[in-house]
C-alpha cells in the first residue's frame, strides 16, 4: 500500500538532520513513549513542517491564517471519528494533561453554584485528573475499579452526587489498556445530570478506526448519549509530533472555543489575548505538522495502520503464550500489552535483558493484587518485527531466570515503609541509591526499578519526583 502524503510545504526545505530511518516513537524496537507507524516518510514530514512554523504563534496567528485552518481541520477530523453530532466543537490542546485541566476547568465553571464541587473516577484514570483536581480546588472522589481493572458501575453512579460537576472514564486506560463500561456510565451519568468525559488518551484514535475496521470495540464515543467531552492524544497512533492532542466537546455549552481558556481582563492595558487553552501563547509548529500529518496519512491511510496495529497486538499476544516463564497479565482492548513474569525471573531483569538485546520497554510496578508488568506499547510498524520481538522476550525471559529476581536488602525496604512522601527529599533518595549502588545519572537496572516497586504505592510518585530532581539539577559554570 502506497500512504498518500502531502508534499513539500511552501516555500520550505527539509531542515538539516530530519530524520529519514526511525520514526519519532524512536522504531520499532522502542515499546515505549508512542507508537512505531514504520512510515518514515512521516517523521520527515512532520519534521520539516515543525521547523517552518518553529517561531510561530497560534494564539497571534498575524500573517499566518493557515494555522487557525489547520487547527480546525485536526479537531473536524476528530469530530468525525467520535460520531459527535453537527454542533460539536473542540480544540487542540498541548498534551492530554491539559486536556484534562481543561475538561475539570470548563465542568467547575459551568457550575458556579456549587460551594463544594467534586469529580468522580476511578482508580485507574488518568493521574492529570487528580492533578487538574488539586490545582483547581476541586475535590476527587476515587472509586474503585473491579477485578478487570475496569470502572465499576454501581459504585460510580453511587458516588454522583448534587456536588459532583464531572465523572471521568477511559477508553482505554492508560496502565491497563481496557476499556471502561462507558455506555453504562454515561446512562448513570445522565440520569443525575453529570457530564461524563471519556479519556481516550493513546489509543482513542485507533479505536475509532477499529471499528471502521469492523472491530467489536465497546462503545465510548458521542454515540453514548452520556458522554459531553472526549480528550485524544494525537502523538500515538496519528503518529504527530507531541505538543498536539484534542479536547472535543459535544456542544458549544460544554466548552466553545476562545471562551474555556484564560482570557485577557477587559481593563489591562495591551492587546486583548483570548485562547481556547490554558496558555495566552501556544506554539504553533505542534498544530502545523500535526495537521499535515494527519491530512497526509488520511482516512485508508489510518485505517491500513490500525489493521496493522491490531494484526501486531494479536500476533503477539498468541506468541507470548508459548513464552515459558512470561504470560499475559491483562486482555488488551487496543494496542498495550502488559507481560508478568511467572517462576524466578522479574519484569525488572527481563526488561533489562530485553534493552541488551536492542528492546526498550518499561515496566510498571505492582498495584494491588496485580504483579509488576512489563508494558509493551505496540504499533503499526511493530507488525513486521513481532517474531523477532517474542524471540527477545524468549531469551530475555531465559537470561532473568538464570540471574534472579533484582532483590533490595531487608534495611531497605523496612527504610522505604518509613518513609513520608510529604517529607521525602532529594538526598533521601540519592543515599537510597548510593546505599543500592545505582547511579541516579546512570542507564535504568533492574534494583531501580525494584526500588520504587517496593515503595508503597503513596511514596512512588514522590521517589519518582526526587529522582527527576536528581537527574535535572541545575549545572553550573
Amino acid at each position: 500500500m502506497t500512504t498518500p502524503l502531502l508534499g513539500p510545504a511552501s516555500g520550505t526545505t527539509t531542515p538539516h538532520g530530519a530524520p529519514s530511518g526511525p520514526t519519532h516513537a524512536g522504531g520499532p524496537r522502542v515499546l515505549a513513549h508512542g507508537r512505531d507507524s514504520g512510515l518514515p516518510d512521516v517523521d520527515a514530514l512532520a519534521a520539516e513542517t515543525f521547523a517552518a512554523y518553529a517561531g510561530s504563534d497560534a494564539c497571534c496567528p498575524d500573517g499566518l491564517p493557515e494555522l487557525p485552518r489547520a487547527e480546525a481541520s485536526l479537531v473536524g477530523f476528530g469530530l468525525d471519528l467520535v460520531d459527535a453530532p453537527g454542533d460539536a466543537v473542540g480544540t487542540v490542546t498541548g498534551s492530554g494533561s491539559e486536556s484534562a485541566l481543561m475538561a475539570v476547568q470548563v465542568a467547575r465553571r459551568a457550575r458556579p453554584d456549587v460551594r463544594r464541587p467534586s469529580i468522580v473516577l476511578p482508580d485507574t484514570a488518568h493521574p492529570a485528573f487528580l492533578a487538574a483536581a488539586d490545582l483547581l480546588g476541586v475535590r476527587a472522589v476515587v472509586v474503585p475499579t473491579d477485578a478487570a481493572r475496569r470502572a465499576q458501575v454501581g459504585p460510580m453512579a453511587h458516588a454522583m452526587d448534587e456536588d459532583t460537576v464531572l465523572a471521568v472514564v477511559s477508553a482505554p486506560t492508560a496502565a491497563h489498556g481496557v476499556v471502561d463500561p462507558v455506555a453504562w456510565i454515561g446512562t448513570a451519568a445522565a440520569a443525575k445530570g453529570v457530564p461524563l468525559h471519556v479519556d481516550a488518551g493513546e489509543d482513542g484514535w485507533l479505536l475509532a478506526f477499529g471499528e471502521r475496521l469492523g472491530r467489536i470495540v465497546p462503545p465510548w464515543t458521542f454515540a453514548v448519549a452520556g458522554v459531553t467531552s472526549i480528550s485524544m492524544e494525537l502523538h500515538a497512533h496519528a503518529h504527530t509530533p507531541r505538543g498536539a492532542a484534542l479536547l472535543l466537546h459535544r456542544d458549544a455549552s460544554g466548552g466553545q472555543p476562545g471562551t474555556t481558556g484564560a482570557t485577557g481582563a477587559a481593563d489591562l492595558a495591551g492587546r486583548p489575548l483570548v485562547s481556547p487553552t490554558i496558555g495566552l501563547s501556544r506554539p504553533g509548529a505542534p498544530i502545523a505538522a500535526a495537521a499535515r500529518v494527519v491530512s497526509g496519512i488520511g482516512h485508508d491511510g489510518y485505517l491500513h495502520l490500525a489493521a496493522q496495529t491490531f494484526g501486531a497486538v494479536e500476533a503477539l499476544v498468541a506468541g507470548v503464550r508459548a513464552v515459558p516463564g512470561l504470560s499475559l497479565a491483562c486482555e488488551p482492548d487496543a494496542s498495550l500489552v502488559l507481560l508478568r513474569a511467572d517462576g524466578d525471573a522479574d519484569v525488572f531483569t527481563v526488561a533489562a535483558e530485553l534493552r541488551s538485546r536492542g528492546w526498550y520497554a518499561e515496566c510498571q510496578p505492582s498495584w494491588g493484587d496485580l504483579p509488576a508488568v512489563l508494558r509493551l506499547g505496540v504499533g503499526a510498524g511493530t507488525r513486521a518485527h513481532v517474531e523477532e520481538l517474542l524471540d527477545a522476550l524468549r531469551e530475555s525471559a531465559a537470561a532473568a531466570e538464570v540471574t534472579g529476581p533484582a532483590r533490595l536488602p531487608g534495611r531497605v525496604t523496612d527504610h522505604l515503609l518509613r518513609l513520608s512522601p510529604e517529607h521525602l527529599t532529594g538526598e533521601d533518595v540519592r543515599t537510597l541509591l548510593e546505599t543500592l549502588g545505582i547511579d541516579p545519572l546512570g542507564d535504568p537496572v533492574p534494583l531501580l526499578d525494584a526500588l520504587v516497586d517496593a515503595a508503597p504505592t503513596r511514596l512512588r510518585p514522590a521517589i519518582v519526583g526526587r529522582l527527576a530532581d536528581l537527574r535535572s539539577a541545575p549545572t553550573r559554570g
